[in-house]
């Protein structure tokens, strides 16, 4: 059994590996975030094709620790995200819905790096139906563990923005429905990659007259996305739509129309959404649902390492108050 640190001594090191990023922390007996460092090493930093899988993630992976094992001697490492997944170190598997994030800590696998064990976080899948098509959740499930609690009743709707942004349906822990939008990436593509780009001027500002109006746009009929993404060119050529706000007018139509066809699902008016991203796309989504009446809460963007925290107490990497206490 792990031994109970002294408060604020580092007690595990938590990663959250994602496709593109990785976010490594250092964290406490109580759960605190002692220390954390973000890089863009994530599982597509290594090629599939490396004579050395292991030895490549285990680099990256002591490059993103640094100095907190030699600092604070031996500590566990958990991580959740792709880097369990089949294009990352080994495939952690998936837990089939309905799931309680309570019991995670029981189901999670463990490869040997250079540095140490590893261990990872399984994620979670939906089988197809007749009428739905199968879906999963890799990483986004630890996070929904820090950011949800066991004792509570009420149905909960948890929003993830992102590159594939996630829609989880909740009660307490209990994870009964997710479905994923592409929003982000199609929103990515566009910008850099589309006809619409070469009109566009990108700028750090926000304009908000521009998103609000692509939030009109694009939750007046979602159905017609594809041709009203068009009017962001249009628009610009008929000088309405100025060349730095391209960029927020296609944002907003892209978000309201995906905003506007998840709530077609999800009638209980009253029911409260968690929303949990970055500052700047925590806003937009937030926006959008209140403009739609629904009230939103803001969630720490680091929910990712409460939920870390939670699976190791679990698991037994660390200690729970109350087995410290017996």
């Amino acid at each position: 059994m792990a031994k109970q640190a002294p408060p604020g001594d580092p007690q595990m090191i938590g990663l959250d590996w994602g496709t593109s990023s990785l976010r490594a922390f250092l964290i406490g007996s109580d759960g605190t975030v002692l220390a954390e460092r973000n890089g863009s090493d994530g599982i597509m930093a290594v090629s599939p094709d490396a004579a050395d899988l292991r030895g490549e993630f285990s680099r990256i992976a002591q490059t993103a620790i640094g100095d907190w094992l030699p600092a604070h001697g031996s500590l566990p490492l958990l991580a959740c995200g792709m880097i369990g997944s089949t294009q990352g170190i080994a495939e952690a598997g998936y837990l089939d819905l309905p799931t309680d994030l309570g019991a995670v800590g029981g189901q999670l696998m463990t490869v040997e790096l250079t540095i140490g064990e590893l261990h990872i976080v399984p994620g979670l899948q939906k089988t197809s139906t007749d009428a739905t098509a199968p879906d999963v959740i890799r990483g986004e499930e630890t996070e929904l563990l820090g950011l949800l609690s066991a004792g509570q009743t009420e149905p909960t709707t948890v929003v993830l923005p992102g590159t594939h942004t996630k829609w989880v349906s909740c009660e307490g822990t209990r994870v009964t429905d997710f479905s994923t939008s592409m929003s982000g990436e199609v929103f990515g593509l566009l910008s850099t990659s589309s006809i619409l780009s070469r009109l566009a001027e990108p700028t750090d500002d926000f304009h908000l007259d521009a998103f609000d109006w692509g939030l009109s746009v694009g939750a007046d009929d979602p159905a017609a996305l594809t041709s009203s993404i068009f009017s962001a060119r249009t628009w610009a050529l008929d000088g309405r739509l100025h060349a730095e706000a391209i960029n927020d007018y296609l944002s907003g139509m892209l978000i309201g129309a995906e905003v506007a066809s998840q709530l077609t699902t999800k009638a209980d008016s009253a029911a409260p959404f968690i929303v949990c991203g970055t500052a700047d796309l925590t806003m937009r989504y937030s926006r959008a649902l209140r403009r739609h009446g629904r009230e939103t809460t803001e969630a720490d963007p680091r929910a990712a390492a409460t939920g870390l925290f939670r699976i190791a107490e679990q698991s037994g990497l660390v200690p729970t108050k109350e087995t410290t206490n017996d």
